[in-house]
């Protein structure tokens, strides 16, 4: 094959005829060219067909059996088919042909890396870029077997220099992207791979990386299928399993993500991406005293990892062992390691101190979605008084197609700041000149409270999305209710508590809640009693009384509702427990995860929702009363643990439904499905209740929240901030 046909078979690959290049290509194989047999060789292998690689490897090695590249070619496709030690054979008979040639020294190390064996890996990898010191495989293949050694920072300082090196390489940008993601730097790492795919819109890899942390379902099955190819090809390397492990748990395989991760963790015991994925899986699973001490081993390999120990926090909140003092404390300290070095003045005399002037208002979310917060904010965005504020979004949404459209188009202005960094945030919102700056996200997933410790607005806000005190000073005011934060408490907040009149949230049910049907216990002869709740809120006190309601009602039953119950791992472990408490499993009906339309047509077969504790339901006893289902709870003494009683206190069902301790919880369960006819006035009665309580007028809810911020403004511009009215000893030294 000359040099003419072999520049016509590439242009002809270029201008998408392929089965033209084929053809030509063909009349030179049939011809016994060896450049044609292996340049159709390649051309297979870019198709995923091995088999068809070898069989014309092998026809052109009878004609030039001492072809080193040949034999290259052939291992690669060994390779592909999984024949590890054939692949092998192939790559050792090439290095005896060409002892310098850097492809085979680099191929022999990933070879050994793909086995497990990273330090046997290295010398070969050293020894191609001695004849080839710019060579991006090689170069590529040693930073992956830094990461499998648990070098992190060299694998991440050579990643680094590639991309330096070869800013359009594609690959380059890949492998930067898996160091990253795999070194607990997610957001940096899907930054790598979208520039990979921008440079090279086709390629496999970085597309179904990104599948598994951002992608839908349709996505994450491709994906699933690619990876777990890839580790059949490519062996059983650490980055494999880990993005195999993140792609199970996106994709709700928690059982399957969770074996991948220990996997990893067998071999190497300080994997940052297998810890993440194995405490996120186990917390989705019900056991956040698990979780903790996963998010402990984590911030012990890397202290630096705000954002995980945002997660230890978040768990702690499920854990009844923690009181509220201690847990305060927690998150005081989670300030002093993470917002203290980033505490700095800043200068806010450009905006004008007039306290009556408009003002603009600033709020950031990763939730202005179909999620709780998304649902709660939606009317307020509407009926905020456009002439003396205007409304600015900052949004964590990874994907921007997810917003809530209500949401999107009640704002002045829209900024999707997720894949900013918390520098290049704090630009773009203080040269918006926000004078308040409302956070929804506390210690949740996608926060950026390390840019609200940059100090990015005069007045700085916490509400609703989070449940507790963020612990930080440079968050002013943590805007709460008379019910939930009564007088007096002894409830702790670094910030300044304020409280709107009658509570912090507003319920906006969405258009397709279906109605309120009649009592099930009416036609199915018994009490159904039910929880949607997340299972790490089912801690072991609440599954000992939800056990001697059940046991004190005769044929009753319990529904338990979640995304994780699709795992029959966990559904296992669940019945477990309540088997220890002699609960017969015939009494209990788990439920997976479904659309937000069909689960609210699920409470029609609930009779009573039992409350978790201590961290209750927010959405999730709003929604169950709006369908007419009552909620028994207890009051608790923190934020969390009084969110349903303020709901309760707002129609007036305090004294029936909330109780003082788990005695009086369980024998207020048992009095209340005792009484059918009670029970079916309640069903009756509490939509209409909500509709007329302050839960649901979102404009007079919104007036008192202008007004609040208004009387914020105000103190700021005479130089202080407002008192709380709720309370209490701050505790914020």
């Amino acid at each position: 094959m000359g040099f003419l046909t072999r520049w016509l078979t590439r242009w002809l690959d270029r201008q998408g005829l392929g089965n033209v290049a084929d053809a030509l290509e063909q009349r030179g194989a049939a011809e016994g060219n060896v450049e044609a047999l292996h340049s159709m060789a390649r051309r297979a292998l870019s198709r995923g067909e091995p088999a068809e690689a070898i069989e014309l490897l092998r026809q052109a090695l009878t004609i030039q059996a001492d072809a080193a590249d040949l034999w290259c070619s052939l291992g690669a496709a060994y390779r592909q088919t999984g024949k590890f030690e054939d692949a092998r054979s192939a790559y050792e008979r090439a290095l005896s042909l060409k002892p310098e040639y850097p492809e085979v020294l680099s191929n022999l190390g990933e070879w050994h890396l793909a086995n497990g064996q990273a330090q046997e890996a290295l010398p070969w990898f050293d020894r191609a870029l001695a004849c080839a010191p710019q060579f991006i495989q090689a170069r590529i293949n040693k930073t992956s077997a830094l990461f499998e050694l648990g070098q992190f920072e060299q694998a991440r300082t050579l990643a680094a220099q590639i991309v330096a090196d070869e800013p359009l390489s594609a690959e380059a940008s890949l492998n930067l992207g898996n160091v990253l993601v795999h070194t607990g730097k997610t957001k940096q790492g899907i930054k790598c791979y979208q520039k990979a795919l921008e440079l090279q819109p086709h390629y496999a890899e970085a597309h179904f990386n990104l599948s598994s942390l951002l992608g839908s379902k349709e996505d994450l099955a491709k994906a699933l299928g690619y990876l777990k190819r890839r580790l059949v090809e490519h062996g059983d390397s650490l980055q494999n399993l880990c993005m195999l492990a993140s792609a199970y748990q996106a994709a709700g395989q928690l059982d399957e993500s969770e074996k991948m991760c220990r996997r990893v963790l067998e071999r190497q015991p300080d994997n940052l991406t297998a810890l993440i994925t194995l405490a996120s899986c186990i917390s989705n699973g019900g056991d956040s005293a698990a979780a903790v001490e996963l998010y402990k081993r984590v911030l012990q390999v890397d202290p630096t990892q705000a954002g995980m120990a945002s997660n230890l926090l978040f768990e702690h909140n499920n854990v009844v062992s923690i009181g509220r003092e201690q847990l305060f404390q927690l998150h005081r300290q989670w300030a002093a390691d993470f917002e203290a070095p980033l505490l700095t003045e800043q200068d806010f005399s450009v905006l004008s101190k007039d306290p009556q002037r408009p003002l603009r208002i600033g709020y950031v979310s990763g939730d202005f979605v179909r999620h709780p917060v998304g649902f709660l904010l939606r009317d307020i965005l509407q009926n905020h008084d456009k002439e003396r504020f205007s409304v600015h979004c900052f949004s964590m949404v990874i994907r921007p197609e997810d917003v809530l459209p209500e949401l999107r188009r009640a704002a002045d202005s829209w900024e999707d700041i997720f894949y900013l960094s918390d520098d290049e945030v704090a630009d773009l919102i203080r040269a918006s000149h926000i004078d308040i700056l409302i956070d929804l996200s506390g210690h949740t997933a996608f926060h950026r409270l390390l840019a609200f410790a940059r100090r990015l607005a005069p007045i700085q806000v916490e509400w609703i999305g989070y449940f507790h005190s963020t612990g930080m000073s440079s968050m002013d005011y943590f805007i709460t209710d008379p019910f939930t934060s009564p007088v007096g408490s002894g409830q702790l907040f670094s910030e300044v508590p304020v409280h709107l009149p009658h509570t912090r949230f507003c319920y906006g049910p969405p258009d397709y809640a279906p109605d309120v049907n009649r009592l099930p216990a009416l036609k199915n002869g018994y009490i159904t009693f039910g929880s949607f709740n997340r299972l790490p809120k089912l801690t072991d006190v609440t599954l000992q009384c939800w056990s001697r309601i059940l046991l004190s009602v005769p044929n009753s039953k319990l529904v338990i509702k979640s995304g994780a119950l699709s795992e029959s791992l966990i559904q296992e472990r669940l019945l477990a427990r309540f088997e220890n408490e002699g609960v017969a499993p015939q009494r209990l009906e788990f439920r997976e995860g479904s659309s937000h339309d069909a689960m609210l047509s699920e409470y029609g077969d609930i009779d009573i929702a039992l409350d978790t504790f201590p961290f209750n339901g927010g959405m999730t006893t709003l929604e169950s009363l709006w369908m007419g289902v009552p909620v028994v709870t207890i009051a608790g003494d923190t934020v969390v643990s009084r969110q349903t009683v303020s709901v309760l206190a707002n129609i007036g069902l305090v004294e029936e439904l909330a109780f003082e301790d788990r005695d009086a919880y369980v024998a207020g369960a048992v009095a209340l499905a005792s009484d059918w006819e009670r029970l079916d006035n309640l069903r009756n009665l509490l939509r209409p209740r909500m509709a007329n309580s302050p839960l649901r007028d979102a404009v007079q809810f919104t007036h008192d929240l202008d007004d609040l911020f208004r009387r914020m403004w105000q103190a700021w511009c005479a130089g202080g901030k407002l008192p709380s009215d709720v309370q209490i000893d701050r505790n914020a030294s």
